[in-house]
């Protein structure tokens, strides 16, 4: 039987390499200049020694169609999405697992030492799913 990407992938080989931090002491409008700028969606939020979650151009968004002025804010001061994590080994059908049990759509991927090393997108597992298929269709003929 030959195996398809997908069942070879890990989480760490599909994701996001080039990480990119805010805190929850940046403002609203230098986040969302850098979203732009750097053309993502997201970022990981620090507090401290740690993660406060990750903040995406939907959380921006949706606080300012709930009336949040985000001019004068903060990162803290909004909803941000929670960060969950899987270790960077997993396969991808445990990502997908986590996608599917959490709801998120991005998750931090974490080494031995718990530290975050990529951050992987349900949108890109999801062609990387569509990938593999065409792959194995291929390989039955």
């Amino acid at each position: 039987m030959v195996s398809t990407a997908y069942e070879l992938a890990t989480a760490y080989d599909i994701g996001r390499k080039e990480l990119i931090f805010c805190s929850v002491d940046d403002s609203i409008r230098k986040v969302a200049k850098d979203l732009r700028s750097k053309d993502i969606g997201s970022m990981i939020v620090k507090s401290g020694d740690g993660y406060a979650g990750i903040i995406t151009e939907d959380n921006i968004l949706h606080a300012i169609s709930e009336g949040l002025d985000v001019l004068d804010k903060k990162v803290g001061d909004i909803e941000l999405d929670t960060l969950h994590t899987i270790h960077k080994n997993a396969s991808l059908s445990e990502v997908s697992k986590l996608f599917a049990s959490t709801g998120t759509t991005r998750a931090g991927v974490v080494d031995d030492s718990g530290r975050i090393v990529a951050v992987v997108k349900k949108k890109n597992l999801e062609l990387f799913d569509r990938f593999s298929f065409v792959d194995r269709a291929y390989h039955r003929r």
